[in-house]
């Protein structure tokens, strides 16, 4: 009996090793999976100073090749820049006197990227438009940018008043962009396509979405962009010649990026010296000295790079119009011509009345020709009986979701499929 109950015992105590054993099995296999799913964030390049801050750990200097974790606070000094990469198709560019800081989490499947930018300017490159369930915003003190896939760049800068305004440039796909009121709340979402930028003032008010103005760039946002278009990438509202002109006479100032100065010389055409060529370049170093730019992006007293400017194409004069040849009167009457009226008052009314028609003719053509703008239509998304966000669509063309939802659950009542014939209203539908 005794040697019974010492048998149960024991087959209860390997019972119960082998549920701790299975326990652990489980626990260890959970923690496997979570490191299978991080967010990779890594340092590729860095030029001059820059420096991580981690929670529990202090700062440390970024090096190429260094992993950041998500909560991580980067600075980039004066004269630098750094670049990091997020999941290998998401890039982000920070130019001098930046400081953001990086929130990475969740999976392929839905991912959430925030950075949020205290100072400075930083372009965010998504190549590969994001999951249903993922997100990537870009946030200031009084603003929040949201993309799927695109190429933009947001700057915080102190305006004429001394307060934080954002300034946000889209070169590539569109954004969403929603001022942060002063109470807290967002405003309506605006949505800025490629080639154009969008200023958010610190008081919530929002400027006019306008074109770029490229030469109004930082040096190192123009390297930035050129560097994109070398890499294959399409920046909307310049070419890559006005792109490496523009670099090279904004560098006239200050010290060109080496990768930059190469690309730009790769992309000079040499020209004969003739005296012709000297007056034109004459010409273009006094329109170089008349060029604009910031005290932060140029280094002072900094050794010139002496990159050939790229002249444009010079331009081809307009060919004018040329009066039509003098054809010879057609036989009329069944071929008969009646020579009696070769000279005549009747031949002068006829050729006028024909001058008259060949005007018409040509203005009826002009009419044709002048291009048909498309007529636009304001389609109104609404959340709770409030417009949420507003989109102008040209007729016959379809309209986006907003990229900010309203909500965490629900869906716009819309099939974003239909295409736009008349102004529209799009509303909120709770699960």
């Amino acid at each position: 009996m005794m040697q019974k109950l010492i048998s149960d015992k024991k087959i209860i105590i390997c019972a119960c090793a082998a549920a701790v054993v299975a326990v652990v099995a489980v626990i260890a296999l959970i923690f496997n999976n979570k490191e299978e799913t991080f967010r990779s964030i890594m340092v590729y390049d860095v030029e001059g100073n820059a420096v991580i801050e981690r929670e529990n750990v202090g700062a440390m200097n970024a090096a190429e090749n260094l992993y950041l974790e998500s909560g991580d606070r980067v600075s980039v000094a004066s004269d630098s820049s750094m670049r990091m990469k997020l999941d290998d198709d998401k890039y982000v560019m920070a130019e001098a006197d930046t400081v953001f800081s990086v929130e990475a989490e969740g999976t392929e499947a839905d991912s959430k990227t925030r950075i949020s930018l205290e100072q400075g300017a930083i372009t965010n490159e998504i190549r590969h438009p994001l999951s249903a369930g993922s997100q990537y915003e870009t946030s200031t003190p009084n603003s929040v940018m949201a993309v799927r896939g695109t190429i933009y760049r947001a700057e915080l800068y102190l305006d004429e008043t001394g307060g934080q305004s954002t300034k946000l440039c889209c070169f590539q796909g569109k954004v969403g962009a929603k001022p942060i009121l002063p109470d807290g709340t967002y405003g309506e979402e605006i949505l800025v396509p490629a080639g154009s930028e969008l200023t958010i003032y610190q008081d919530g008010t929002v400027g006019g979405v306008t074109d770029i103005a490229f030469d109004q760039l930082p040096l190192q946002a123009v390297a930035n962009l050129l560097d994109l278009m070398e890499s294959g990438q399409d920046v909307t509202g310049i070419s890559p010649e006005d792109l490496s002109k523009l670099v090279s006479e904004v560098s006239g100032v200050g010290e060109v990026p080496e990768k930059a100065a190469e690309q730009t010389v790769q992309n000079v055409t040499e020209q004969p010296e003739t005296a012709e060529a000297d007056v034109e370049s004459d010409a273009d170093e006094a329109a170089d000295a008349q060029v604009h730019t910031k005290s932060d992006t140029a280094k002072a007293g900094g050794e010139k790079k002496n990159i050939p400017a790229i002249k444009p194409p010079a331009e081809q004069p307009v060919p004018q119009p040329q009066a039509p040849a003098m054809k010879p009167s057609e036989p009329t009457n069944g071929g008969n011509v009646d020579i009696g009226n070769t000279g005549g008052e009747d031949s002068q009314d006829e050729n006028a009345e024909n001058d008259s028609d060949d005007e018409k003719s040509d203005d009826d053509k002009k009419d044709k020709d002048k291009p048909v703008k498309p007529k636009s239509y304001t389609v109104t998304f609404k959340y709770q009986d409030k417009v949420f966000a507003t989109q102008t669509v040209k007729r016959g063309e379809t309209v986006s979701a907003p990229v900010l939802a309203p909500a965490d659950s629900g869906a716009w009542d819309f099939d974003f499929g239909t295409k736009i014939n008349a102004n529209t209203t799009v509303s909120w539908k709770a699960e």
